[in-house]
């Protein structure tokens, strides 16, 4: 069975980069625009890892990170972050304490990509 990705970002040109780079490899993906259409679709299915962008207008990935990590039902969604900001490595390890997994820079490589799908995933 393919694993199933879910993609958040405010720019649609890079959810469908992004969806184009997982599919090609394999994987099963889902993306969504906004924030609170992130929440809908991760408050009613499980997908076994979000890519989740931080600077997005209105609810913010690390607004989701919040509501996330405070739902026992959200619990379920493991949790990358992507952004192009310059975030020191403190800053990265807040959000790890708040329950991301890792973070990823953008502009970001495929060969990154699935470097870290396999890392957070696992091999099962």
């Amino acid at each position: 069975m393919k694993r199933r990705i879910f993609v958040v970002d405010d720019n649609r040109d890079i959810t469908d980069l992004m969806k184009l780079m997982l599919e090609s490899s394999g994987y099963s993906c889902v993306t969504a625009n906004s924030g609170s259409d992130a929440l809908k679709l991760m408050r009613s299915n499980t997908f076994d890892l979000v890519l989740l962008d931080l600077a997005m207008p209105e609810v913010t990935g690390a607004d989701i990170l919040d509501m996330v990590k405070d739902s026992a039902a959200d619990n379920r969604n493991r949790i990358v972050l992507f952004t192009a900001s310059s975030l020191t490595e403190s800053e990265i390890e807040k959000f790890k304490k708040r329950g991301a997994l890792d973070c990823i820079r953008k502009p970001i490589t495929k060969a990154k990509l699935l470097e870290t799908l396999s890392k957070c995933l696992g091999s099962n």
